[in-house]
């Protein structure tokens, strides 16, 4: 009966984790497609729109370290993903009552930094969690099911939002997206009720003890920030360029999908079928391979079959690169700084990108479709990196197989 019980507990756990990670990233399919059409709502220009989008990564990052660093030091995990949420949905309705460059532009800032460390608190309280049911030897908690469903909910709330969206003036959009804000920090607070803070008491946390392997978790950071942000040219001009090839919306919607159906399988299989952590550094590798291979390509300007083709490979140059560093520095940092080392990833990632996007600009201004090749050159270095780290890893590899 006790056994029941707990396999009880740990399938209710799973899925409150689940309705966590749908809730956390609902609002991303809602500001992606919509919010750059609410800024033009308020008369500012195409420069004004870029630099108030362009922005955020300083901001972002500071709130994510800041943030992750006091989740850890007193385990109010949950408490603090909560405030943030809820912080979000108020930027929004602040967002709502401004015009003019300057002022939208001061809202936005104080949005991104309330947004930023929500995703990385998440992936703290699920590996934290999932930690905690591997000691105590209950179920496995696989955390790339768990962090599937916020991209099945990025999927969902594209596709309803939009005929919603039909339906208000562009300068109502903020509106909804307040509405799905505020809804997602509810159903936030609700599923982390009865989870997480029970295991973290603000005054029993030991201090954090110095990292075992420094140089190993800044390979696997910067391996994983390169080839994520080699994602930078498709993610700014991939839509721009297979209009210029006469292709319509449809076709652009059809091919973005693509890629999200095909992240939202890999992190729904990759727990249970593809083995999870203990392929955490095999993950990171076939990213890179992936990522050069998506690269390489688009830059031959593919017809329509190619362009699919090389979406689809977005299931693994994306998500499997989402989850081998997410495992391995849950591994390599240990309990007490588990949420702090996805922030450090989601700050190098930050950064990174944003410098891609720069150069990106570039590159397609006087490449075209070969700057692909520059995205390749980026994601190669990063799988050199990784395997770096892999050679490094091997000892513990080994240990953990025998």
């Amino acid at each position: 009966m006790i056994h029941l019980d707990q396999q009880a507990q740990d399938r209710s756990e799973e899925l409150r984790l689940s309705v966590l990670t749908a809730a956390i990233y609902a609002v991303v399919g809602v500001q992606l497609p919509f919010f750059s059409l609410w800024l033009n709502s308020r008369g500012l220009s195409a420069t004004e729109i870029g630099a108030i989008l362009g922005t955020p990564p300083a901001i972002r990052i500071l709130s994510t370290l800041i943030a992750s660093r006091r989740a850890d030091r007193t385990g109010r995990h949950a408490a603090i993903l909560v405030s943030y949420a809820a912080a979000s949905g108020f930027a929004y309705v602040l967002l709502g009552f401004l015009h003019g460059f300057l002022p939208i532009l001061a809202g936005v800032l104080l949005l991104v930094f309330a947004q930023g460390p929500v995703g990385i608190l998440g992936d703290g309280i699920i590996l934290g969690a999932a930690q905690r049911r591997r000691e105590a030897g209950h179920t496995p908690l696989h955390y790339s099911f768990v962090r599937g469903w916020g991209s099945v909910s990025i999927l969902f709330f594209m596709l309803t939002s939009g005929p919603i969206a039909n339906m208000l003036p562009n300068s109502a959009l903020v509106w909804l997206l307040t509405a799905v804000a505020f809804a997602a920090a509810g159903a936030a607070f609700l599923a982390l009720r009865e989870i997480v803070d029970v295991s973290a008491h603000e005054d029993a946390r030991p201090p954090a003890e110095r990292l075992a392997r420094p140089a190993l978790v800044a390979t696997v950071i910067f391996a994983a920030a390169l080839i994520q942000s080699s994602h930078a040219f498709v993610g700014a001009f991939g839509s721009l360029h297979w209009k210029a090839m006469g292709h319509d919306e449809n076709f652009v919607s059809l091919a973005w999908s693509a890629s999200l159906v095909t992240e939202v399988a890999f992190f729904l299989m990759a727990g249970r079928w593809f083995g999870g952590e203990n392929r955490a550094i095999a993950f990171l590798l076939a990213g890179g391979v992936a990522a050069i291979i998506r690269w390489v390509t688009m830059a031959g300007d593919p017809g329509t079959l190619g362009i699919f083709a090389a979406q689809a490979l977005h299931g693994v140059s994306c998500a499997a690169v989402q989850l081998g560093p997410a495992y391995l520095l849950a591994s390599l940092c240990g309990g007490s700084r588990i949420a702090q080392a996805q922030g450090w990833l989601a700050a190098a990632n930050a950064g990174t990108i944003s410098v891609a996007t720069f150069g990106s600009g570039m590159l397609y201004e006087r490449y075209g479709e070969s700057g692909y090749l520059g995205m390749a050159a980026m994601a190669a270095a990063g799988l050199a990196l990784a395997a770096g780290a892999g050679f490094a890893l091997r000892g513990r590899l080994q240990e953990a197989a025998a």
